[in-house]
């Protein structure tokens, strides 16, 4: 800690920013991505989907709405075992509503993430590739973290948003929040556009 007053609850969260939000939590939005699309793609499943009297966006928002589940689930596990390590360690008053705030809003920051690796994870038979992709994508993080315009970044944004405020470089909030809106509503329609239009996959 910097300062004898520094709450100690934020200060260990610096390392969840660190491991979690720049690293772990893009790489495995695109791995549930990733998992969502495979089965389909080593048994014919696009095909049997594709011929059921289903629109083809509500496979791909269902497939979506699991992608999202499994990363809000990640997200609770992550802070329960953030409170219990805590409550072992540290005697400051937890920040109940940086911590709630800053999990909601790197899960919101998947959404847009998750639009782009489910549309990859379709389009792309191979099960590596598309993770070969996010995460090279996701080690540009670093850079994009050190500066206020990497909030554009979707990659980034997950950074940006569970990051505390005295570390992050982003100097709005409602900016930074209406900047994830809007990149994940244009994400949503053209990949829901483009697999609404896609042909049948054998």
């Amino acid at each position: 800690m910097n300062k004898a007053d520094d709450n100690a609850w934020l200060e260990a969260w610096t390392q969840v920013t660190l491991f979690y939000g720049i690293i772990f939590l893009p790489i495995s939005s695109g791995l549930f991505a990733a998992f969502v699309c495979r089965t389909e793609h080593l048994s014919g499943g696009w095909k049997l989907q594709f011929s059921l009297p289903i629109p083809k966006k509500t496979i791909y928002l269902s497939k979506l709405f699991i992608v999202l589940a499994f990363i809000l689930m990640m997200q609770i596990i992550l802070i329960a075992f953030f409170l219990i390590g805590g409550l072992i360690n540290i005697d400051s008053t937890i920040p109940w509503s940086f911590l709630l705030s800053a999990v909601i809003l790197s899960w919101v920051g998947t959404f847009t993430l998750a639009t782009v690796q489910l549309w990859l994870s379709f389009k792309i038979k191979s099960f590596g590739i598309p993770l070969g992709i996010n995460v090279i994508l996701s080690l540009l993080v670093f850079a994009a973290y050190s500066f206020r315009a990497g909030m554009f970044y979707p990659w980034a944004q997950l950074a940006f948003a569970i990051s505390s405020t005295d570390e992050s470089p982003v100097d709005s909030m409602p900016i930074f929040t209406l900047v994830i809106t809007i990149t994940f509503l244009l994400s949503f329609v053209v990949s829901t556009y483009t697999f609404s239009k896609s042909e049948l996959k054998c």
